[in-house]
């Protein structure tokens, strides 16, 4: 294991033997009865398409792309010379397998990204897809415009079609194309690699990655502290409340990089009082994110502004603006008429041990409370059973997006007819909203489809069926004993990138 040691050095029986131990929130490791067995992250499998620091496509398993001039056939040219982990090629006809077995699995819930119902969201309504030579084509019934961001990540997983049984389920360990093999994994607990020895790229520099699944902050980083692991990954390796005492201890190094991670209020909009749009207005204008963000975030978050944070790069509005009056808040508290009951702001219990949202909001119960809507807090498990039920008023939680595609967040959650938006209570149904989404998913130019994305953030802006209230930073940490640790926005570290400190 390549200790963080209580001296600082760099070098150590252990890092020259070549193993690495890190630490993770979550398990990484799902099984056999999961869409995927494993995270992206472990690096056993790998997607067609992957995304740069803007959440734009980058190459991956395809190195190149092209769309008709109708944008209804899509071509991905494969990366020649790569083999899975038993030694087979990868093919084309491979490819297929894998997108046909997504398409007859789903919809499947998986602990990292569930498989939507018919897969629209991901492959649009897709007629074939087809192996030709050395690419693959996907041929659309409708025009798809981001087919490459759409596919990044989750949803272009592909691995040996001998991977899978006849109903798509695995037949034994997965078999990837990445530079690291599953070896054995015990669930709740470790997982533990072996480097690829078919790996197509750079050789990884450690033979051995032991993954530990530690739920609890403090013990991650008593481990962290202790020796035990090397180094934090993952969404919320450290609390924000952590980040200052572990970057000043002078053995280990904090990165951190901006994520597709923001915090959002959304609102019950289906029931009395916040069906009136001038409360949700009242309630954005009663939101110190300045504050909120700097104190209680830590400094690891900014304030909320546009729908889209600036990780989605020129798609995000940046003259979407939130302002933070507390006087006019209440002018419109006493025009509207003071709540016959107390609002509710319902969190969840698992996100308040990863964020410090019982702070935030017992600061928005305050200040509601100040403008005339006196509120309390309610903390449960199961959100998804209370929003359904429709016993809250306003939810604070943490949403991202799986890929580098914007419609993801605004189809799924805000579309007049997305499931979320009608089992939950949002009563979001603007036919604006809905033709501006539907043609900028079609729309083949970049520029158009940029500015219609703006004009969905200043309409969301007005409507305020959710509101951002920070955008959050990606925080991990390694000993400085490691070189090479980096988190990119959607919380995937390049594990065979990870070196011992020469």
């Amino acid at each position: 294991m390549l200790s963080a040691c209580a001296g600082g050095s760099g070098d150590s029986a252990q890092a020259r033997s070549g193993q690495l131990t890190l630490a993770a929130p979550r398990d990484l490791f799902a099984g056999p009865d999961d869409p995927y067995f494993t995270h992206q992250a472990l690096q056993v499998w790998e997607p067609l398409v992957t995304l740069d620091a803007e959440l734009k496509p980058s190459p991956a398993l395809a190195t190149t792309w092209k769309r008709s001039a109708d944008g209804r056939v899509w071509t991905f040219q494969l990366r020649g010379g790569v083999r899975f982990s038993d030694g087979s090629p990868l093919t084309a006809e491979a490819v297929v397998v894998n997108i046909e077995r997504f398409r007859r699995i789903a919809p499947k819930q998986s602990p990292f990204f569930s498989l939507d119902a018919g897969m629209e969201s991901a492959y649009g309504r897709l007629k074939e897809v087809r192996a030709d030579g050395g690419a693959v084509v996907f041929e659309l019934a409708d025009p798809v415009a981001d087919l490459p961001a759409r596919l990044a990540n989750f949803f272009s997983m592909i691995q040996a079609p001998s991977a899978f049984d006849a109903a798509g389920r695995f037949a034994g360990k997965p078999v990837g194309t990445g530079p690291y093999m599953l070896v054995s994994s015990s669930k709740g607990q470790r997982v533990e690699l072996i480097a690829n020895p078919h790996y197509w790229g750079k050789r990884p520099a450690l033979g051995k990655v032991v993954v530990r699944t530690i739920p609890d902050a403090n013990a991650r980083v008593a481990a962290l502290r202790a020796g035990e692991v090397d180094a934090l990954i993952d969404k919320g390796a450290l609390l924000t409340g952590q980040v200052g005492a572990v970057a000043a201890d002078r053995r280990f190094r904090v990165t951190r990089t901006p994520s597709v991670l923001t915090h959002y209020l959304t609102f019950n909009s289906s029931r009395g009082p916040f069906a009136d749009p001038r409360l949700r207005e009242a309630v954005d204008l009663t939101i110190d994110r300045t504050m909120i963000a700097k104190r209680l975030l830590a400094g690891t978050a900014t304030p909320g502004a546009s729908f889209l944070s600036p990780v989605f790069g020129d798609l995000a509005d940046p003259n979407v603006r939130t302002p933070y009056d507390p006087e006019r808040a209440r002018r419109l508290v006493s025009e509207v008429g003071r709540p016959s009951r107390p609002i509710t702001i319902l969190i969840s219990s698992a996100e308040a041990g990863q964020f410090p949202y019982t702070d935030i909001a017992e600061v928005l119960r305050s200040a509601l409370d100040q403008a005339g809507l006196p509120a309390r807090v309610s903390a449960v498990e199961a959100t998804k059973t209370t929003m359904e039920s429709g016993d809250y008023d306003i939810f604070l939680s943490a949403y991202s997006v799986p890929n580098g595609d914007a419609d993801y967040l605004f189809r799924r959650f805000l579309r007049s007819d997305a499931e979320w938006n009608r089992q939950r209570g949002l009563g979001y149904d603007s036919e604006e909203f809905d033709r501006l989404i539907d043609r900028a998913a079609v729309s083949t130019d970049t520029t158009e489809r940029r500015d219609l994305y703006r004009k969905v953030q200043r309409l969301l802006a007005t409507d305020r069926p959710m509101i951002p209230v920070a955008y959050q930073d990606n925080p991990v940490v390694a000993s400085n004993a490691l070189t090479g640790l980096t988190q990119d926005a959607c919380y995937l570290v390049d594990l065979a990138k990870i070196a011992p400190a020469s």
